[in-house]
């Protein structure tokens, strides 16, 4: 289908988008506010992942960081209704990554750092972020229509980082390892004076698939 950017002034002369429309594209902790009209829209985002953690003298060992929450799919929009929408920024070494999410409708929670473990390094590092949907708004401003990925993050497995759960690769590898895909959590370390790994960005991309009914009414 023909992708159109959202930059200049959109749709037809009632406000509405056209087909195709591209109302966001955004990565790395940029955000904006956006209006929703009633339609069928696609959803492909995911929280930032976490940095991987650090080695500490003499037996700390740095676990692999988590990947943040994701989604694709569609969401029906059932009401004018204007949000801010924010996609997460990766995690540096032993930090957590920020949350991607749609005000009102959906949060995708960031990774979880991973973390120094004295003694050895443990079969679970940082956390998955957390997917929330907006239940208080849910079939009142906008209801799920179907989606592939609606998903918590996935966990670092001792020192390698969790892969991005819209494209299952991308965790860091041990010694540090940064992501290698949006969302993947950062690789822990056990090398002298190391530091974990950085996480890959959050994303949010948002399309308008067709109108309505209630968008061709008055």
């Amino acid at each position: 289908m023909g992708i159109r950017t959202a930059i200049k002034p959109l749709g037809s002369r009632k406000g509405r988008y056209k087909k195709g429309t591209v109302l966001c594209s955004l990565s790395a902790g940029q955000s904006a506010i956006i209006t929703f009209y009633p339609g069928i829209y696609y959803i492909r985002g995911q929280g930032a992942g976490a940095g991987g953690g650090n080695y500490a003298y003499p037996w700390g060992h740095g676990t692999g960081a988590g990947s943040g929450a994701g989604f694709e799919g569609y969401i029906k929009i059932l009401k004018k209704v204007e949000v801010t929408v924010t996609a997460g920024k990766a995690g540096i070494s032993a930090t957590d990554g920020t949350a991607t999410f749609i005000s009102n409708i959906i949060n995708l929670d960031g990774g979880k750092a991973g973390f120094t473990n004295q003694g050895g390094v443990p079969d679970i590092g940082g956390l998955g972020g957390v997917i929330t949907i907006d239940t208080s708004n849910l079939n009142k401003i906008f209801y799920i229509k179907s989606y592939s990925v609606k998903s918590n993050g996935k966990s670092g497995t001792k020192q390698t980082g969790g892969n991005s759960v819209l494209t299952n690769d991308g965790g860091g590898e041990a010694s540090g390892g940064n992501a290698t895909t949006r969302g993947a959590g950062g690789g822990g370390t056990s090398g002298i004076g190391g530091k974990g790994g950085i996480g890959g960005d959050g994303e949010l991309l948002i399309c308008l698939l067709y109108t309505s009914d209630a968008a061709d009414e008055a």
